[in-house]
């Protein structure tokens, strides 16, 4: 009898745990987060906001865990990789995935999505319903996404005002289409590894460099190229995707906590990228940098050269870059 009671009784407890282990409150679902960039960098700052409040807003039950610097993925890989399940999310520039999303080219390009915060949050808002279905296509889902802030390109000897002093420039630049608009302003394009760029501007390989204020401050690249012109412009959106399979295992208040969440991030983010932006831009010019800003004129005239390429993207997009474009058209 005693025998048959400590039986029933050790059945009872193992069926409890298996109970709470697979639908109680404490079982947690992980997602490993494949991030191309390394943890000290601007966008961690809000990345990390939203990571901690869906852990909250889930009581525990989603926990994102990210993996910086590539160590997961590589960026070029990432889009596969969430897509075919090997990792549950992952961070993707537009520029790495325009050519598996041509409709995305937009928001890949120079001057695709407006340049200040408020409007740029609210081109964001626009454009998700847009985006949800083009990425559910691709077997992911969209959560929300980071601009890099206000665009720069720093020369070694002169600011780039007008049109005509890009000609005939040696310009690095990152994405099909930026090489396509650099090149329409009669500039050559060059690509290049981030890394490499204080060399090539140190050795001549290079005469200027499309970067943001961070990035620039954080590569040095004001001490070999100190002539900064901000070109009031943003390039190359970054999205946080996850798999649609792992998405749909979460429970639906979880999904929506992840969206909910995503979009205050977004906001969160937007502000804090400019703030990021001006304190850089204010430590270069305390080291000596030569700052500049494009005029309203200037502006006008180096958008109308990088517009050029638009064209070419609405041939190449089809009908899901049309949607893309006639959003963000309203911000042009």
């Amino acid at each position: 009898m005693v025998h048959r009671n400590l039986f029933r009784f050790t059945v009872a407890v193992v069926a409890l745990v298996a109970v709470v282990g697979t639908g109680g409150v404490q079982a947690q679902t992980r997602l490993d987060f494949a991030v191309f960039h390394p943890e000290r960098s601007f966008w961690t700052v809000t990345l990390k906001w939203w990571m901690d409040e869906v852990e909250k807003a889930t009581q525990g039950r989603v926990k994102v865990v990210p993996h910086y610097a590539g160590s997961l993925v590589s960026m070029n890989d990432t889009m596969k990789s969430v897509r075919e399940g090997a990792v549950p999310m992952g961070v993707v520039a537009m520029g790495a995935i325009s050519g598996q999303m041509p409709a995305v080219s937009y928001i890949e390009a120079i001057g695709g999505m407006p340049d200040r915060p408020d409007t740029f949050v609210q081109a964001q808002v626009a454009l998700r319903p847009v985006l949800e279905p083009q990425f559910h296509g691709q077997g992911v889902e969209y959560l929300w996404s980071q601009g890099s802030g206000p665009l720069v390109v720093l020369c070694r000897d002169r600011h780039l005002n007008t049109r005509e002093d890009w000609k005939g420039r040696k310009v690095r630049t990152a994405g099909r289409w930026q090489v396509e608009q650099i090149r329409a302003l009669g500039a050559s394009p060059v690509a290049m590894d981030p890394g490499e760029m204080y060399i090539a501007l140190q050795n001549r390989t290079l005469d200027c460099a499309l970067a943001n204020n961070v990035l620039a401050l954080g590569l040095k690249l004001h001490e070999v190229a100190p002539k900064i012109t901000v070109l009031r412009a943003p390039v190359n959106l970054t999205a946080y995707i996850i798999n649609s399979a792992a998405f749909a295992k979460l429970a639906p208040q979880d999904r929506s906590a992840t969206i909910r969440l995503g979009v205050e991030a977004e906001r969160r983010s937007a502000i804090y990228l400019v703030q990021a932006s001006n304190e850089a831009a204010d430590q270069m010019k305390a080291q000596r940098a030569d700052i500049t800003t494009l005029t309203d004129a200037d502006f006008a005239a180096f958008r109308a050269g990088i517009r050029t390429a638009f064209p070419k993207m609405d041939a190449e997009s089809g009908p899901a870059g049309k949607q893309v474009a006639d959003v963000l058209r309203a911000y042009w």
